[in-house]
Formats: C-alpha cells, sequence, structure tokens
C-alpha cells in the first residue's frame, strides 16, 4: 500500500496460506501451476490455485533438498554488530555498507541473509536511479523482530496514527517515512518481504516527485523473487510464483482489474476486497511493470518517468489537471487518481486503449506456461 495517500508511509502487505514456502520451491511451482490444467479436473481446479502447486511445490522441493555449503560458510563468517535490545527482549545492530539493521532474530545465518538481500536490493534500485540523483547517503534504518508480538509492539510505540492501519496486516511488514519494520514469518518469505519495502524505503529519499501507486508497488513486487547463487541474492522478477498463479487464476476467472481502474486505485481501497482481488491487484501491477520493463519500447520511457521523479520533472505533468499543489505534497487520493493515467499517457503510451490492448495480449499469453529463467 502506498499509505501516502493517507499519510508519508509505505504499505505492503502478505497474506500467506501458507507459511513455509522457500524459493528454493521456484522450479517446482512454476512446473506444478504450469501442470495443474492437465492433472486437476475443472469443478476442483477453480479451488485449486494456488493451493494445489504449492503443495506439488513443497512435496518435490523436499525430495530435492540438500545442503547449501555457501550458506553454511556464511554462518560462521563475522557480521559487524553491536548489542541492542528492544524493551526486554535482547537483540543485536548489524552494521552494513547502506543499511543499520535493529534485529532481535538470533540467528547468525539469517542475518547474514538479511544483510545480503537489503544490499542486493539498494544495487538494484540504484540502477533505476540516475547518477546524477541519488541524494541519500546516509544508512537506512531497518527493524526486523522475532515476532509478531514484538513487531506490534514497536508499532504502537512508534507509528502513531498509522499504528491501527498497519496492524491489520496480517503477514508482512510496512514502511513509514523511510523506515521498515517488520517480522519473522519464515525466513523465505520475510527475506521476499523485507526486499519489498526496500524499494519503498529506498523510493522514500530518492524521488523529490513522488511515483503513482500503481508504480511505486509494482516496482517493489519485483524484487520479490529471489535465488540465491551460492550466498549472493539474485532477483528473477518473472519467476515470481505467487504473483504468477494470482495473475494466472484472475485471467481465468476473468476479473482482471481494467487497466484505467489500475491506474487510479491504489492498496488502501483494494485492501477493502475480498482476498482474490487484493491477490489479483498485486499480481496485475507485477505484470504491468514486468510488461513495460521487458519491452523495447516502454522500458526506456519507464526510465525517463524514473529520471524525472528522481530530478523533480515528473508533477510537470499534472500542470492543467484538476490536481492542486497541496494535494501533490500531501500524497492524496485524488492526486494519485488523476497522475496514475497522466504519467502514463505522458511517458509511456498517450493511447490507454491500445496499451491496454498490448498488456492484456502479453498477460495472456504469459500465463500459458511457466516463463523462462
Amino acid at each position: 500500500m502506498n499509505a501516502g495517500l493517507s499519510g508519508r508511509l509505505a504499505v505492503f502487505t502478505l497474506i500467506f496460506p501458507h507459511r513455509i514456502i522457500g524459493f528454493q520451491t521456484i522450479f517446482f511451482w512454476f512446473v506444478a501451476i504450469w501442470l495443474e490444467p492437465l492433472l486437476v479436473p475443472s469443478v476442483v481446479r477453480r479451488f485449486s490455485i494456488p493451493g494445489f502447486a504449492l503443495i506439488a511445490a513443497l512435496a518435490m522441493a523436499a525430495c530435492a533438498q540438500t545442503r547449501n555449503p555457501a550458506f553454511e560458510a556464511l554462518a560462521r563468517e563475522p557480521l559487524p554488530s553491536s548489542p541492542w535490545s528492544f524493551t526486554e527482549h535482547p537483540g543485536s545492530v548489524v552494521e552494513t555498507a547502506h543499511y543499520r539493521i535493529y534485529t532481535t532474530i538470533d540467528d547468525p545465518l539469517y542475518e547474514h541473509l538479511i544483510a545480503r538481500v537489503l544490499e542486493a536490493a539498494h544495487t538494484r534500485a540504484l540502477a533505476l536511479i540516475p547518477p546524477s540523483a541519488r541524494p541519500h547517503t546516509e544508512p537506512l534504518d531497518c527493524y526486523v523482530f522475532a515476532n509478531r508480538s514484538q513487531w506490534e509492539h514497536y508499532t504502537r510505540d512508534r507509528a502513531g496514527s498509522n499504528a491501527p492501519i498497519y496492524l491489520q496486516i496480517s503477514s508482512g511488514g510496512y514502511c513509514q517515512e523511510g523506515v521498515f519494520a517488520g517480522y519473522d514469518i519464515g525466513r523465505d518469505q520475510t527475506l521476499s518481504v523485507i526486499a519489498h519495502e526496500s524499494w519503498h524505503q529506498y523510493s522514500w529519499f530518492a524521488f523529490k516527485d513522488r511515483l503513482p501507486a500503481w508504480l511505486e508497488e509494482g516496482l517493489a513486487t519485483q524484487n520479490e523473487a529471489i535465488i540465491w547463487n551460492s550466498g549472493d541474492p539474485e532477483f528473477h522478477p518473472e519467476l515470481n510464483a505467487r504473483r504468477f498463479a494470482a495473475l494466472r487464476q484472475a485471467v481465468r476467472d476473468h476479473s482482471l482489474f481494467k487497466l484505467p481502474d489500475l491506474l487510479a486505485t491504489h492498496a488502501g481501497r483494494v485492501i477493502k476486497l475480498p482476498q482474490a482481488s487484493i491477490d489479483a491487484y498485486y499480481a496485475q501491477l507485477w505484470s504491468l511493470v514486468l510488461f513495460l520493463e521487458q519491452s523495447p519500447d516502454y522500458a526506456p520511457r519507464l526510465r525517463n518517468l524514473l529520471a524525472d521523479a528522481a530530478t523533480g520533472k515528473l508533477t510537470k505533468a499534472l500542470a492543467g489537471t484538476t490536481v492542486t499543489q497541496r494535494e501533490i505534497d500531501d500524497f492524496t487520493e485524488h492526486w494519485n487518481a488523476v497522475a496514475g493515467s497522466v504519467y502514463m499517457e505522458r511517458y509511456i503510451n498517450p493511447d490507454l486503449g491500445v496499451l491496454e490492448a498490448q498488456y492484456t495480449g502479453w498477460v495472456e499469453k504469459f500465463v500459458q506456461g511457466p516463463p523462462n529463467p
């Protein structure tokens, strides 16, 4: 959620039906999703995604589990840290090149992986921002708690009037005014949340003009699929199994958001809808940005939009619209509704009808089978 629409902050909500979804199962999950129409009767199938795929993936992955020597070596490496505590809970502050990670998780390997994911996400974010527009050099603060109880305590103490919003998050984390707070929901899921929120965190400082919700959240979802190459994380947006499953289901159910609606809405509104609609919304934002980034025509235009946002030129596109400067400054719902489509038309394609036809055609082809790594 780009909760800047109700205050200067951003929220990411994850509602996992299962707690143990290792990214080592991504390959198996895609295979299961692809085979599902062949193996499951249509009457049952409408209830089976992503359940069938997840169960099959976990079963296959369980048979394929092997030791990871790189992780074992990481766990033995010293990590720059100092003692810290939250209320009565002991913890540590892990310091990296760009982050201060406050955590009550007592697991050396876990701490290493959090640090590596954050630094890799930071490098990925830098690639989207022009070198001349990278103003923030201070370490970014992150809080990763060992359990939800500690996270709720922190949220009530620190989030102010936004605390009731955040406490509705069933599983995930949030970023408020450039500070991330989350908790352990299983190692791989937590790393995915951290990578997602790291985009919101960096975006808060890097852009002089805010991005509309469709782009802010769409870019954040590009960080969620992490593949480990020995001890180094790599981001593969096209292998986001959960978003892929939700997108495929939305296509089957004919429940995709129309492009103008997708550009105008935000998670704060969508979160009140049924879970299937929430999943479809995030899956569409993920796939829309993936579509734009994979397009030889649209990818450079998207970079131009981001460059103008970083240098404070983006809101010039709103001249002559009904959006006031105060609405721009406050990131209001009206600003988002207008800016979402105006920026898309000004920077990507002036004909939203043509763009929607291209995107829909790409989606229908994309969901026919698991994408190639």
